[in-house]
């Protein structure tokens, strides 16, 4: 059934690939097959891959191919494909994520139902079938980020223990969070003009938390709404290992600058140290197991 066409898309959905050549041809046919009652344009914005990823987006008419000379991180290059987008909404989308069908029509539907609501996330599950709690989570505090390292909010029953991630939020119940994952970011097109797109002083990892909280701080409802799951393969088991245990490594480094812009003042400091020390541990420890 051919997608349907106005002068002005309901959404428009940004991808930015760098090396998934693969994963973004799976991804681009679950949104043209399963999104048909979606007036809808794709963006995909390759970041100087040197794969087959313009090759893939040329080969479907409906996508708009942008192509970076270069790779100055993931923000940048976002920017650049929301900047051309028309659409009413706005969704960041990784390209090794699969949309199920119905998935973009409900979550959209689930937008414009409270004006409030600035950023929307369905319940995003890995390859494997498992809740990626990313979808739903806090900014950290000394506690939740030092627990979250450790390991211990899998362990300890109280909320400050487990609110990185508020692991205490059944996954059935909508929610309005600090953060969503920027695996999948729809945005009302009016919100993020008004805030402003990804911090490009982030290369890549904190700018999606960024995001969030400047979405929070213009009193724009980010929410949690499990009423339709899309599939983030990268979080799959197969997936995991060696790059898994890096982007933790990195996400954390990057969190530090984050958490002082946002968070300044002793408190603020604490927590950055904690994660900064963090992802030195785990690169550590990544290294004596022979995994860096």
């Amino acid at each position: 059934m051919p997608l349907a066409r106005v002068s002005r898309p309901e959404l428009s959905v940004v991808i930015v690939s760098y090396r998934c050549a693969r994963h973004l041809a799976q991804c681009l046919a679950s949104i043209h097959e399963n999104s048909s009652d979606v007036p809808l344009e794709v963006i995909v914005v390759d970041n100087a891959s040197g794969d087959d990823t313009p090759d893939v987006a040329r080969a479907d008419p409906r996508v708009h191919l942008m192509e970076r000379p270069m790779n100055e991180g993931f923000g940048r290059a976002a920017n650049q494909g929301m900047a051309r987008a028309r659409g009413r909404a706005v969704l960041v989308l990784n390209p090794d994520t699969v949309i199920p069908p119905g998935a973009l029509r409900a979550c959209l539907d689930a937008l414009w139902a409270d004006p409030q609501i600035g950023m929307l996330s369905p319940r995003i599950v890995d390859g494997d079938g498992h809740v990626d709690l990313r979808c739903h989570r806090s900014f950290p505090t000394t506690m939740s980020a030092a627990c979250f390292v450790t390991g211990l909010d899998r362990l300890l029953p109280w909320r400050s223990a487990q609110a990185y991630l508020m692991r205490y939020l059944p996954d059935d119940r909508p929610a309005d969070v600090d953060a969503v994952s920027g695996a999948f970011m729809l945005m009302r097109a009016d919100a993020l003009h008004q805030v402003g797109g990804f911090d490009q002083q982030f290369f890549m990892y904190a700018e999606d938390i960024d995001l969030c909280m400047r979405f929070r701080a213009a009193e724009w409802t980010l929410r949690y709404w499990p009423g339709a799951d899309v599939v983030h393969t990268g979080g799959g088991s197969g997936e995991r290992g060696r790059r898994g245990d890096r982007a933790s490594q990195a996400a954390f480094r990057t969190m530090a600058p984050l958490i002082r812009k946002h968070r300044p003042g002793l408190r603020g400091w604490l927590t950055a140290a904690v994660a900064e020390l963090a992802g030195e541990a785990m690169l550590a420890a990544s290294r004596l197991l022979g995994r860096a």
